[in-house]
């Protein structure tokens, strides 16, 4: 809320369309974003990250756009299990990413899901929504903890904002 208010003294800022994306523990505090601020951030892209299996807040006020980019061969941030947090006592157990993406799915109210199998492993989207959002997943098979240059041809940044441009907080 700080660097938001702040950020808006200085620039014109678009309060309907404000993101977040981080990579590794930038990813994590893009979760946490969404968990006290999905009422403000349209929507979050995120990349080889997680969030704790017990936030100690994550209250919903709106639905929110989420894109989850992951290698499920990442040993610092492990894909298909849980893993304690050593860092900070206080945040405890972190969730696998198959239960990571089921939260946000499951919190959004998405209806429908279709898998497509890719050339770099595959990708998920769960769409039918609260709000008119959508989660999202592409799973990087035998991939490790690693910003990947393309999806599927096309930059990884690029693929990011295609995805968080189309969403709007009224």
């Amino acid at each position: 809320d700080a660097i938001l208010a702040e950020v808006s003294t200085q620039y014109c800022v678009d309060r309907a369309r404000v993101y977040a994306t981080g990579y590794s523990l930038g990813s994590m505090f893009t979760y946490e974003v969404a968990c006290q601020m999905n009422d403000r951030v349209a929507a979050v892209a995120s990349y080889a990250g997680t969030m704790p299996v017990s936030p100690n807040s994550c209250t919903r006020k709106a639905p929110i756009a989420i894109m989850h980019l992951h290698g499920d061969r990442d040993a610092t941030i492990p894909y298909a299990s849980e893993w304690d947090w050593k860092a900070w006592d206080s945040v405890g157990t972190m969730k696998d990413v198959p239960s990571l993406v089921a939260f946000w799915r499951d919190w959004n109210g998405c209806e429908n899901t279709a898998d497509t199998p890719t050339a770099y492993g595959q990708h998920t989207v769960h769409d039918g929504c609260a709000g008119g959002v959508r989660v999202e997943h592409h799973r990087f098979a035998g991939r490790d903890h690693w910003w990947p240059n393309a999806v599927e041809g096309e930059s990884t940044h690029r693929v990011i904002w295609n995805f968080v441009q189309q969403f709007r907080r009224e």
